[in-house]
């Protein structure tokens, strides 16, 4: 597909400003709040389509498609992806910058005056200070007024023009012609080495120091031009604009053995060798009567690494910014040599915060790949992985390829074969989608984004099949009291009392068990309790009046439902009746029926499946809970229910 990059949205919306009329075509027989489709005819009707809409980057038609690039998915571009039925968009494209003819990048020849005369030298990295201004980092001798015969510093020199390109002797011309931009900008940190070696005797010159460097920082005046990130190769140079083909610098470094480029105003960019420290184990070396720390580089004797106005120029390796020209001259007489100010030592002893990327406007590192293990799933399952807190998540999914005779996992070829979905990431990173339906292999990826940098895809294989395990037959649901009758002065001891439990519920199902009828004032009166993972759920029913027993007398009718009950399930029932003492104060428990035994509901309390205590099948783990019938002295009681009571009117009744 073609696409055609446009240099901002600005040129875009300018460039439409004639409005949407006569861009859109509509089929009769379409719905209103149906997508419309763009006519993608002409220019000028992709031009119109676009008009008003900010964060356009990039766009191009092909096939009937209008393709637009976005940085970011707008609230705006959303609605036009959803309005329009042919667009298609893309987001991570972000706006480009033209190039200029005054972006300063590293290799450049500048001028410098000397009171009446002046010279050339190189920059060698361009970029920015701590502050976002912009600056241009070079050799510090190229600071200096230097008597050339006592090498005494006689000042410091003004910073000048660029040189024009195409007149370097880098491009085969005589050099020192300025560019017409005006001056770069003023020194801030410059410094050449220490202090003058002076005298024959070799043993009476100044130990180096740490702080001996050849580095310079030029502020760059920024109404004049823009610092690039890049190291000009100079084949570019007849259009006098070295931006237009750099080397990307990302990062400062320490140099290594082996291979180094430079790129420098009077021999263009050059390759060399760095010096092993087998062959030359210095970490000074005498540049024009003062000691500069840095390391050698060598080269062919006939193809120099460097000569007289490269000084300053960028040295690098790959992409890693190493140093500065300092100086040079012939090592012997086949191999030139020339010594560099190592870049990272000259930085720190500066103490210069140097940028490649301006504060504040570096590009967000891409978020990293989404985690994703190889997985098996039942038809429409979750598939699971993690990503960043927040990050949206592209899951794509196609049926695995299967060779010849190997098509049994294969994905049914009747069901979609394809699909996508993006989720968002909770705060602890977790994503899931709903799997495929059909059965078989399927190949995954996945992707994050977070502020419109996607991350590296990440793979992984999932597999759909079908439980093929037996689903346990459900556990028919009973009830069990015990005891089904109970003497007054046995109700009313907490240890004794009525316990009703029931099974065949869901594991954490809420269970209510609700007296339906009883004694004056009783029905209506409900306890709730929580199966436990056997379904199971047990009440607890006793009087607290000790000296009113006979309060109690009665037949009490309870019903037993749980929160899942479908219509077609009734609640289960039974009943338990508190009788009279035998002797009117004591007597015994009683097993009778009230039916429940006949219709499967019930055993009496005592049947097969109740534990020693009495609590019923799959109860005897459950605590003993439930509820308190107080004695009415007044004609008033309560029924305590987990600590909360509830005021019950119930007729006080005489033993006769």
């Amino acid at each position: 597909m073609q696409k055609k990059l446009v240099q901002s949205s600005l040129a875009i919306s300018a460039a439409a400003a004639l409005g949407l009329s006569g861009a859109l075509v509509a089929s009769p027989a379409m719905a209103d709040n149906a997508p419309q489709k763009l006519d993608l005819q002409s220019e000028a009707h992709v031009q119109k389509a676009l008009s008003g809409v900010e964060g356009v980057n990039a766009y191009g038609t092909e096939g009937g498609e209008l393709s637009i690039g976005v940085a970011k998915k707008t609230d705006e571009i959303k609605k036009l992806e959803k309005q329009y039925q042919n667009i298609k968009v893309t987001e991570g494209i972000k706006e480009l910058k033209p190039y200029a003819k005054n972006d300063l990048v590293g290799g450049a020849g500048y001028l410098v005056k000397a009171g009446e005369s002046g010279g050339a030298c190189s920059t060698g990295f361009s970029g920015w200070d701590g502050d976002g201004k912009p600056v241009v980092l070079t050799a510090g001798h190229c600071s200096k007024i230097i008597n050339e015969q006592t090498n005494d510093f006689d000042g410091d020199t003004t910073v000048d023009q660029t040189e024009k390109p195409s007149t370097s002797e880098a491009n085969g011309g005589e050099g020192f012609q300025a560019s017409g931009d005006g001056v770069i900008g003023k020194w801030g940190f410059h410094n050449f080495g220490g202090d003058l070696l002076e005298g024959a005797d070799q043993d009476k010159w100044p130990e180096p120091s740490e702080s001996d460097i050849d580095f310079a920082v030029i502020n760059v005046d920024e109404s004049k031009y823009n610092v690039k990130n890049g190291i000009t190769d100079w084949s570019t140079a007849d259009d006098d604009d070295l931006a237009k083909s750099t080397t990307e610098i990302t990062e400062v470094g320490e140099h290594k053995e082996g291979a180094i480029n430079k790129s420098g105003r009077t021999t263009g960019k050059t390759d060399g060798e760095v010096l092993p420290r087998s062959e030359y184990d210095f970490d000074y070396q005498n540049v024009g009567g003062r000691w500069v720390h840095g390391f050698g580089v060598t080269s062919p004797i006939d193809k120099p690494f460097s000569q007289p106005g490269d000084s300053g120029g960028g040295v690098y390796q790959g992409k890693t910014a190493v140093g500065v020209i300092s100086g040079g001259g012939d090592l012997d007489a086949n191999t030139s040599f020339t010594w560099v100010a190592d870049l990272d030592h000259s930085l720190e002893e500066s103490g210069t915060d140097f940028n490649l990327e301006k504060p504040g406007e570096e590009t967000p590192e891409a978020p990293a790949a989404p985690k994703a293990e190889d997985q098996t799933i039942e038809p429409e399952g979750k598939i699971k992985g993690k990503a960043e807190a927040g990050a949206e998540v592209e899951v794509k999914w196609e049926a695995a390829s299967a060779a010849d005779g190997e098509k049994e996992n294969q994905a049914d070829p009747q069901a979609d074969e394809s699909g996508s979905e993006t989720v968002k990431a909770d705060k602890d990173g977790n994503f899931s989608v709903e799997g495929p339906k059909a059965e078989g292999d399927y190949d995954f990826t996945a992707t994050a984004s977070v502020d419109g940098e996607k991350s590296e895809e990440t793979e992984f294989s999932v597999t759909v099949e079908k439980d093929e395990s037996e689903t346990p037959a459900p556990v028919e649901r009973e009830i069990s009291i015990d005891p089904k009758q109970i003497a007054a002065s046995d109700f009313v001891k907490e240890d004794n009392g009525v316990t009703i439990t029931v099974k065949g519920f869901d594991e954490g199902e809420k269970v209510t068990l609700e007296v339906a009828s009883g004694p004056e004032g009783v029905e209506g009166i409900e306890l709730e309790e929580t199966a436990n993972e056997n379904g199971a759920a047990a009440f607890s029913i006793y009087g607290t009046s000790a000296e009113n027993p006979e309060a109690y007398l009665g037949k009490y009718d309870v019903e037993v439902a749980g929160a899942n009950d479908t219509e077609d399930e009734s609640a289960l029932t039974g009943s338990f009746e508190v009788v009279a003492d035998e002797d009117g104060s004591g007597g015994g428990t009683g097993g009778d029926d009230d039916g429940n035994n006949d219709d499967g509901n019930a055993d009496g309390g005592a049947g097969e499946g109740n534990d020693d205590d009495g609590n019923g099948d799959g109860g005897s783990d459950l605590p003993r809970t439930g509820a308190e019938l107080t004695g009415l002295a007044a004609g008033a009681g309560l029924l305590l229910v987990g600590g909360t009571a509830i005021v019950l009117t119930m007729r006080r009744k005489n033993n006769n």
